[in-house]
């Protein structure tokens, strides 16, 4: 999973620099897609959203109004935070204007009172994301041989299941279209408060996608089914949305040797079927 802002605020290298959250402070868990020391007043042209933004200021503008629109650029495009170091620019403290916009903004400002290495954050921080990365085709790869081995045995829709929630460590229920339960591996949860009013509660889940989160039931639901024909749903009962980079979905299928064949599954990192 990326890394959220307070998260990199937590680290080592941020800390040194002495951050403190001077606006947004309510957005501190956003996502950090990357970081990125950036000295240009229309920096936001060349972002592409979810950026760690590192200036010192020097060629930000006076006017009040072309700074707030430095912000809102910045907001618009997606950027997850914003951290200005104290000294070249500005001394002390920002200006109250720049404070203000970034709050308006529901921008997170940060500034460093200490000098800090821009390139030491950067390493810092993209090291973090690329080990999560790589953590992510681990779990990825781990998933194929598991359901592979699964398949080529010959296993049942209920080993299946189980072999999902173990991998989950959470409750994973499979249902056909008629919102009945087919099988139920409740990983460690009651299983009568977890089938209590199923079908009426799975005929109110009805996902936008393949593959979906539906935040009043906290299912993420995923569609079963193969050439074209589905059959029945997935559902992992994880209570929260999967965060940004988080496990890889999976698309259920089924051989084509019979309808009612046990289901494989197919690692979809993006979430797609």
């Amino acid at each position: 999973m990326l890394p959220t802002v307070a998260q990199v605020l937590a680290l080592d290298e941020v800390r040194r620099g002495q951050p403190r959250v001077v606006a947004g402070a309510h957005r501190l868990e956003e996502p950090v897609r990357w970081v990125h020391a950036i000295e240009f007043a229309d920096a936001a042209r060349l972002l592409r959203g979810g950026e760690l933004v590192l200036a010192t200021g020097i060629v930000l503008p006076d006017e009040g109004a072309l700074l707030d629109a430095y912000v809102a650029d910045l907001a618009a495009v997606g950027v997850s935070a914003l951290a200005v170091e104290l000294g070249r620019r500005y001394t002390g403290r920002l200006p109250a204007g720049f404070v203000a916009a970034a709050e308006q903004h529901g921008l997170p400002l940060i500034v460093f009172d200490r000098e800090v290495p821009f390139v030491e954050i950067t390493e810092a921080v993209h090291a973090r994301i690329i080990d999560d990365q790589l953590d992510q085709l681990r779990v990825s790869a781990r998933l194929h041989e598991v359901f592979t081995d699964l398949a080529v045995a010959g296993a049942g829709p209920a080993e299946i299941v189980r072999q999902a929630a173990l991998l989950a460590g959470r409750p994973v229920i499979l249902a056909d279209l008629s919102h009945h339960v087919l099988a139920c591996e409740p990983a460690g949860a009651d299983p009568a408060a977890l089938l209590d009013g199923f079908e009426a509660r799975s005929r109110a889940v009805a996902p936008a996608g393949r593959s979906a989160y539906d935040e009043p039931s906290g299912w993420l639901v995923t569609t079963a089914g193969a050439r074209g024909e589905d059959w029945g749903r997935v559902i992992l009962v994880c209570g929260q949305p999967p965060g940004p980079g988080g496990a890889p979905q999976a698309r259920m299928t089924r051989p084509q040797s019979s309808p009612r064949a046990p289901a494989t599954v197919t690692s979809q990192p993006d979430g797609s079927s």
